[in-house]
């Protein structure tokens, strides 16, 4: 809660008890001034947000007590009981929804250069597989994050309103949701100049259903440090993707009950599970693993999104020559990262693309054909603290390891929405998915693996990624042999 709200909470408290106790009432006007000055005052330098609603209904109560002269709890037993549980309800949710929900800090930046962000739209001529019209062509919005020359350009909003309205309609919540992130920081500035060099590419690709652009609290860092991030929004399967005319396009769910949540695939799903569980020896549990990650649906998936890193990459010298980014992109040093199902594209699309230099997966089951072959390029797999039962299908998706370097880490007691801003939004770590790690140590631990990595093969910097575990106890790191 910020500084007026919780003085807010703390008045409410405070005029309850006096209201219900005073003898004297001749200081309405006095006691009329503080209660509702107090409550402008939190409009005017706070701003509104539907979370202290409760707050404010019993301000009004009390305001209005004061004005009538009224003791709050005058009355028989049975109405001062009634009168007791209705206040504390209000306490509570006063105090619960703004702690749960509340306005966040984004970390700060540690690295050198200002952030910058501008959005291209990439139309192609390829088929859209996902929509049943056969005249769609698959189109990409990417948002690019840069290292950036600040002069009087404003900070960007906390997610766009196709993040806001799609992220509200994937809980069936009201589209005025997420106003309350007016009120969020970010450390991106609206489309300023490129930083004057050139920098290498990494492009994310986010986790299925989520939120394209809602990893903040990790590009933003990574940029800081001199990169250049391309954040893919794979259209009809994010939350919802905004276009420059206004057209949103929402996640599909026409395809999703035909190909991923019909009852062929929960079928497939929980017997996937139990195979996998129900395993006695090795061997066993390598045969379940396998036929799991060959035969479920998001091996599809990987592929369809490692084609629109390719997509993307074909474009680099393009925009290299003809775009704000011109000359600012090191189009021999490409990274790629992503988390949870955009992290499994991170290795079909180094096998798929050669231009690919290094990629990291974020907590990303591995599903597809890696457990055949192996990854051909300098690889980081990091993990959140999956606990058992839940089928750890990596150790054999990956059993092969790499040609090059091959890092494998885990940061322990962290959850799978620790990548994301999620744990900052949301504040109930049994909803948020993020375990028990304090949110920022998780990122600055996250951060300064990835960061380090590709420091050492995009810019060819010599960072020991085994010593990070001495400086982040929550670290785990090793190089797959």
């Amino acid at each position: 809660m910020r500084t007026l709200e919780i003085f807010l909470l703390l008045l409410c408290f405070a005029f309850i008890i006096y209201l219900s106790i005073r003898k004297v009432k001749t200081y309405k006007k006095i006691e009329l001034a503080i209660v509702l000055g107090s409550l402008a005052s939190h409009f005017i330098l706070e701003g509104f947000r539907w979370q202290m609603i409760p707050i404010y209904v019993l301000l009004l109560i009390i305001a209005f007590c004061i004005y009538k002269g009224y003791s709050i709890l005058k009355g028989n037993w049975f109405f001062k009981i009634i009168k007791i549980v209705f206040l504390l309800i209000l306490l509570f949710l006063g105090f619960g929804i703004p702690t749960a929900l509340p306005i966040f800090e984004l970390p700060k930046t540690t690295g050198k250069y200002k952030i910058g962000s501008q959005y291209i739209h990439l139309k192609t001529d390829k088929e859209e597989t996902i929509t049943e019209n056969p005249d769609d062509k698959r189109e990409l919005m990417i948002k690019i994050w840069y290292p950036a020359i600040i002069k009087n350009e404003n900070k960007e909003p906390y997610l766009n309103d196709g993040d806001r309205f799609s992220f509200a309609k994937k809980y069936g919540l009201p589209k005025r949701t997420f106003t309350y992130l007016n009120h969020v920081e970010t450390n991106t500035y609206v489309k300023p100049e490129v930083a004057n060099e050139k920098f290498p590419i990494l492009i994310f690709s986010h986790g299925s259903y989520s939120k394209a652009s809602g990893y903040y609290s990790i590009i933003e860092e990574i940029v800081s440090h001199g990169y250049i991030v391309l954040n893919i929004n794979h259209t009809y399967e994010s939350t919802g993707t905004l276009f420059p005319d206004g057209t949103l396009k929402l996640y599909n769910q026409e395809y999703d009950q035909k190909f991923i949540s019909n009852q062929q695939t929960a079928e497939l799903a929980w017997k996937m599970q139990q195979d996998y569980v129900n395993a006695t020896t090795e061997q066993e549990r390598f045969k379940a693993s396998y036929s799991a990650l060959k035969n479920y649906i998001p091996g599809v998936i990987s592929k369809r999104w490692s084609k629109d890193i390719s997509t993307i990459i074909d474009e680099l010298e393009n925009w290299n020559k003809n775009s704000f980014l011109a000359n600012h992109l090191d189009v021999s040093k490409i990274g790629v990262f992503g988390h949870s199902q955009g992290g499994t594209s991170v290795a079909q699309s180094i096998l798929n693309d050669s231009r690919v230099n290094a990629g990291v997966n974020l907590d990303g089951v591995q599903w597809g054909n890696i457990i055949d072959t192996l990854v051909t390029k300098p690889f980081l797999f990091i993990s959140s603290d999956w606990k058992e039962p839940h089928p750890n299908y990596n150790k054999y998706a990956y059993r092969n390891g790499g040609s090059d370097i091959f890092y494998e880490a885990k940061i322990k007691n962290s959850g799978h929405a620790t990548f994301m801003d999620i744990p900052l939004m949301i504040n109930i770590p049994k909803l948020n998915e993020a375990g028990t790690i304090n949110p920022k140590e998780g990122y600055k631990t996250i951060n300064e693996t990835i960061i380090s990595f590709f420091d050492n093969e995009l810019k060819n910097k010599n960072i020991d990624l085994l010593k990070l575990k001495e400086k982040y106890p929550s670290l785990e790191i090793k190089i797959k042999e």
